[in-house]
């Protein structure tokens, strides 16, 4: 139990989920050990591997464009895709979510008319996240997911999570 709550709070998903194994697989204090028995040394060198494995953001969160934005869904995905903000009110959960939509720059359907348009949306969705010091989660999520957005039936876009507190929402979508 230590160690899924230690995990958590660096963010890292659990092991379980990473590899396919259990989730303590090799940290057990050795043969016949209890299962909430952990050696410390196995614990804080699994600990030291998972933090080397996540990739440390650059400081680019500050000088962060539109025009940065779009490059790194470019990047990401090889073109310059639409994002939308999206609430989501679900079991008494209310949340934000940054939307990479599969509508391309220069294709029918776009909500944009022009590129100067496009890149305004994304530098106003880009203040947005560094006002609520939503970006370094943003980024991180676009590096790590393998999800792909797509037209067809049905569409599939690219849900990013943003980590709001309840108040924070609250006052985005305008309740208080």
């Amino acid at each position: 139990v230590l160690l899924l709550l230690i995990t958590q709070s660096f963010g890292f998903p659990p092991l379980s989920l990473r590899c396919g194994r259990p989730p303590y697989h090799g940290l057990h204090a050795g043969k016949g050990a209890g299962r909430d028995e952990v050696n410390e040394k196995a614990f804080f060198a699994e600990v030291a591997k998972r933090s080397s494995l996540q990739p440390q953001p650059e400081e680019p969160e500050e000088d962060m464009t539109g025009y940065d934005f779009r490059d790194i869904l470019v990047e990401k995905w090889g073109e310059s895709y639409d994002v939308q903000f999206q609430r989501v009110d679900s079991f008494g959960f209310r949340g934000v979510y940054l939307n990479v939509m599969p509508f391309k720059l220069g294709s029918r359907p776009f909500q944009h008319e022009t590129e100067y348009d496009y890149l305004c949306h994304l530098q106003a969705v880009v203040e947005i996240l560094l006002k609520y010091d939503q970006m370094g989660n943003v980024l991180y999520a676009i590096h790590e997911t393998k999800k792909v957005p797509r037209l067809g039936n049905p569409i599939v876009a690219v849900p990013l999570r943003l980590d709001l507190s309840p108040e924070q929402v609250n006052k985005i979508m305008g309740y208080t």
